[in-house]
């Protein structure tokens, strides 16, 4: 059988910073700091047939950088009833997976995630990274073909280089299992993350692709390629000052990167700030004077 997910990765704010993927045959992703935007998003996912009644299986999160904490805090939520499903080493530091079969609305998803980021504050665990609802069948998958038998047979030292494969050889629906496979068992999170928020792009999963990138970009910041597909995602979703912050994150990784400039030219353009956006065109010319893009969107400004 083959799951649904819908991720929510919560950091920092009073109310939180979610990040929701929901696969479905229309895919819902959207980072959400405010309580307005979290219910805004669990309308749309009832509006395509999310049933909050019904108890669903909700996996958990927790992050630090100390097992010891980590442990001590599965002990704690073990004793809550929480099923424990696994403890991961990711980037130096250590995650912790627990689940527990719950129904919830935005407002009661809203009041679990600070009732947990305190659990793990008062238990010495720096992170509450959100949660991830499982759920039978997968669009992101064709209903036709259904390659989780195939993935799950392959041996795990193995995984990560079919994933590369199938990813290289364009089978994205088989890359993308793979690789979600690879993150479950905590294999080269950085890399299977990106891979396959590229994969979710490829099959129309925008919003998931979004989650999965701004997973690469916490695990590390100055990834390229992850900062700019992120801001060509958020410049097409026309949440310009996002896609600038990336774009920005970009360029300062990479400075001679001339279509990071462009697009951050581009970004200001569409926002309204022709000057601003004359100054990134230039800077995009001056690394390379070829660029057409460039060249074509300073007519426009001029």
């Amino acid at each position: 059988m083959t799951t649904k997910n819908l991720s929510l990765h919560k950091s920092g704010m009073a109310i939180g910073f979610f990040a929701a993927s929901f696969i479905s045959t229309a895919s819902f992703a959207q980072k959400c700091n405010h309580a307005n935007e979290v219910q805004a998003l669990f309308t749309q996912l009832k509006n395509n047939g999310f049933n909050e009644e019904e108890p669903v299986d909700y996996h958990y999160y927790f992050i630090d950088s100390d097992p010891k904490d980590i442990a001590h805090l599965k002990e704690v939520l073990v004793k809550q009833d929480y099923k424990y499903v696994g403890i991961a080493k990711m980037a130096g530091k250590y995650q912790l997976e627990v689940s527990k079969k719950e129904a919830h609305t935005a407002g009661s998803a809203i009041e679990k995630g600070k009732e947990l980021k305190a659990l793990a504050t008062s238990n010495n665990v720096d992170v509450f990274d959100g949660f991830e609802l499982k759920m039978a069948g997968n669009n992101d998958i064709s209903d036709d073909v259904d390659v989780s038998e195939e993935i799950n047979k392959i041996p795990q030292q193995q995984l990560f280089k079919k994933a590369l494969d199938f990813y290289n050889k364009n089978e994205t629906e088989k890359a993308l299992v793979a690789f979600d496979r690879c993150i479950n068992l905590g294999i080269n999170p950085e890399t299977s993350h990106y891979k396959r928020g590229n994969c979710k792009t490829t099959l129309g999963n925008v919003n998931g692709a979004i989650a999965d990138l701004e997973t690469v970009v916490r695990l590390n910041p100055k990834h390229y390629e992850a900062n700019f597909n992120l801001g060509g995602l958020y410049l097409d979703k026309e949440n310009y000052d996002r896609a600038i912050s990336y774009y920005q994150k970009a360029v300062a990784t990479n400075p001679q990167s001339d279509n990071g400039f462009y697009r951050l030219a581009e970004a200001y353009q569409k926002k309204g700030e022709k000057k601003t956006a004359l100054q990134y065109c230039e800077k995009s010319l001056a690394v390379n004077p070829g660029n057409v893009y460039a060249k074509e969107l300073l007519k426009k400004l001029n």
